[in-house]
């Protein structure tokens, strides 16, 4: 998703998130279970998982806070700051 976010909109970088926000488990995976990914220009993704908690609306704003921070953590890669 991130790599097609980041193709199509012609962007210097792609970011997706999914997972189960509740209130139910799904698909086997527990509440609060979360990956978010990031693409940049030099190829390859970085995917990160996350185990967060509270309801619905918390692990929904721990989610964008937590892909945000991946974010920022390629872009510091990349450019070295």
């Amino acid at each position: 998703m991130a790599e097609g976010a980041r193709s199509r909109l012609a962007a210097d970088y792609g970011l997706a998130v999914t997972g189960v926000a509740g209130p139910d488990p799904q698909d086997g995976r527990s509440v609060g279970t979360v990956f978010a990914a990031v693409c940049g220009p030099r190829g390859g993704c970085r995917v990160s998982e996350f185990s967060l908690s509270g309801n619905r609306a918390a692990i929904r704003a721990q989610t964008a806070e937590q892909a945000l921070l991946l974010l920022d953590a390629e872009v510091a890669a990349i450019t070295g700051r």
